[in-house]
């Protein structure tokens, strides 16, 4: 069943909180990177070829619904190797396309519901995802969203390189981001939202005054009734997407 609408939309919480969402397994169904990988086949970059062991991966993903470090560490592996040499300019071009082809297939409904219900009572909304960056803004762009921050690709003349601007966005490392976002947007945390699938967002989850779990795995859940941490359940929605 899905969780009440229970966050207060009164206007001293508005204009104080804010609500930060992971992206994958929770505002879409299964891996956004391999979407866009699938994309870039379409759109002739990369071989299909390439991808084979992203198509069991993902599989796996969606019915897992699991987010292990050492799974991120090798997707975002794999990602540098597919765009490295590639332009700057030429991908967020085309990933803005691609964005626009897979994302109303894999979006969850419950889940746009509920960006755009806390649009409506004026709270600011992001994206927080391991997902590169440029995707997770084009993303965020689609769903009216105030940002997004993901994992940053380094960048040499215009053209990426095979490693990172900084550290996965992932773990810890989400958290960190929440607390700077609201140093310096304003934002009151413990007033603020977070919304998630996977134990590993844990840290991200305990930084607002309220974590919210969507479709949790057993080790959140767990801890979510512990905690009694609202739960949304979108099962059915994510059964309904082809």
């Amino acid at each position: 069943m899905h969780a009440k609408r229970d966050f207060d939309g009164g206007s001293a919480v508005a204009k104080t909180s804010s609500a930060f969402f992971d992206l994958d397994n929770t505002l879409i169904r299964g891996s956004s990177f391999y979407y866009f990988v699938k994309g870039l086949v379409a759109h002739g970059i990369i071989s299909r070829t390439q991808i084979a062991k992203f198509s069991m991966a993902n599989y796996q993903y969606i019915r897992s619904r699991q987010e292990r470090p050492h799974a991120i560490t090798e997707v975002t592996r794999r990602a540098l190797h597919f765009i490295q040499g590639l332009s700057q300019n030429f991908l967020k071009g085309l990933s803005r396309e691609i964005v626009r082809e897979f994302l109303p297939k894999r979006l969850v409904p419950v889940m746009r519901e509920r960006v755009f219900e806390h649009q409506l009572v004026g709270n600011d909304t992001w994206l927080v995802t391991a997902a590169p960056q440029e995707l997770a803004e084009d993303i965020a762009l689609e769903l009216g969203m105030t940002g997004a921050i993901g994992t940053r690709a380094r960048v040499h003349n215009g053209h990426y390189r095979a490693e990172l601007e900084g550290p996965t966005m992932h773990g810890a490392e989400k958290a960190r981001v929440l607390r700077a976002i609201a140093l310096h947007r304003g934002y009151n945390l413990q007033a603020s939202f977070a919304y998630s699938d996977s134990f590993n967002d844990l840290p991200m989850l305990v930084t607002v005054g309220r974590p919210f779990l969507v479709n949790p795995d057993k080790e959140l859940a767990r801890l979510g009734m512990k905690n009694s941490w609202p739960i949304i359940e979108t099962a059915k929605d994510f059964h309904a997407i082809p």
